[in-house]
């Protein structure tokens, strides 16, 4: 592709030079000859197309011959990666029953300790404009919800009893919630439905 718009700016470039020589040479030999509304239609339209030609080529992408070598460093990483994980998978299948139920007491601990919200990713407004989405989530969790412009729109605060939040959507659009208790968070996309969609 930027050879393309490398090959337009050279020509027209040439052809900018060609005319003007020739509206020169002309000019010198009958000073009283008028310049043609086609002349200068002719000089603007060269002079573009190498403007075309010249961004063109600074803008235009890369060749794609690259783009093997690119993916390669990736296909490489994820081989050495599925590797140690077998290799590690191996290692804890040798380990002695002890260890074994070590390991899966503290994994049941670390997943317990994740933060579980629930509430309706994908709702329509209803006829008289409205969506309310219940927000279900432990005690003292606190829900930021976004527009799409990353605006905050609201935030609910949880709180001790853990009773379930609810808010009022009047726009459709994409909403991103972002729910905090304590140290942990987590984020969802919400997508609000125009009526009847």
């Amino acid at each position: 592709m930027k050879k393309l718009f490398i090959l337009l700016m050279i020509l027209a470039a040439v052809c900018f030079v060609g005319v003007w020589i020739y509206q020169t040479q002309r000019l010198k030999k009958n000073a009283q000859a008028p310049i043609g509304k086609g002349q200068v239609v002719m000089n603007w339209g060269l002079i573009v197309l190498f403007v075309v030609g010249l961004v063109g080529a600074f803008a235009a992408p890369e060749d794609k011959t690259s783009e093997p070598a690119e993916h390669h460093p990736a296909n490489e990483h994820a081989t050495k990666v599925s590797k140690a994980q077998s290799s590690s998978e191996s290692a804890a299948a040798a380990s002695s029953s002890s260890s074994q139920s070590a390991s899966s007491s503290s994994a049941s601990s670390s997943s317990s300790s994740q933060l579980q919200v629930d509430f309706p990713t994908d709702v329509s407004l209803n006829k008289t404009g409205d969506a309310t989405v219940s927000f279900k989530a432990p005690a003292n969790t606190q829900f930021e919800i976004k527009d799409s412009n990353n605006n905050v729109v609201t935030t609910l605060n949880g709180n001790a009893q853990g009773a379930d939040q609810t808010y009022n959507f009047k726009k459709p659009g994409k909403y991103h919630v972002t729910a905090h208790n304590g140290d942990q968070t987590i984020d969802k996309d919400l997508t609000v439905r125009g009526i009847g969609q």
